[in-house]
């Protein structure tokens, strides 16, 4: 059960690893289409025609980007077939989002754990190493 529980662990660094991988390569190609853009306008306002070897510079270095961002997609791709990335998975933005993604999810652990409490107190015992902390009995006289 360790081994599984391991290698779901394995799984999720590989999985969050990718997407930010990901991330990065859209973010790259965003600038460089800005960059792009950015030279483009300052030629356009200076009322200059774009020279050849830059116009050229700037084709090869976001064809480049495209390939980088392709070969990325193709990882991806691979390791979704694989079982490491879940098809369809959408990063999360915010917390919110992150909570609906996965409400089914802790909704089902929540009701196998016997409620909430049980569900926190495995977890706090899980990561701190600690018994659950048990709260002050206000009630007695």
């Amino acid at each position: 059960m360790s081994s599984r529980r391991g290698a779901h662990a394995a799984q999720r660094r590989t999985s969050a690893a990718l997407l930010t991988l990901q991330g990065w390569v859209e973010r790259t190609v965003e600038g460089e289409v800005a960059r792009i853009t950015a030279k483009c306008a300052r030629y356009a306002i200076e009322g200059k025609p774009i020279p050849c070897w830059v116009r050229q510079g700037m084709e090869e270095r976001f064809r480049h980007t495209e390939q980088v961002e392709h070969r990325v997609q193709v990882l991806l791709g691979i390791f979704g077939a694989k079982g490491v990335l879940p098809p369809g998975f959408k990063p999360a933005h915010s917390v919110g989002d992150l909570l609906v993604q996965h409400l089914d999810e802790l909704e089902r652990e929540t009701e196998e754990r016997g409620g909430v409490e049980q569900l926190l107190s495995a977890h706090f015992e899980k990561v701190y190493k600690l018994a659950w902390p048990q709260p002050p009995n206000l009630c007695t006289a």
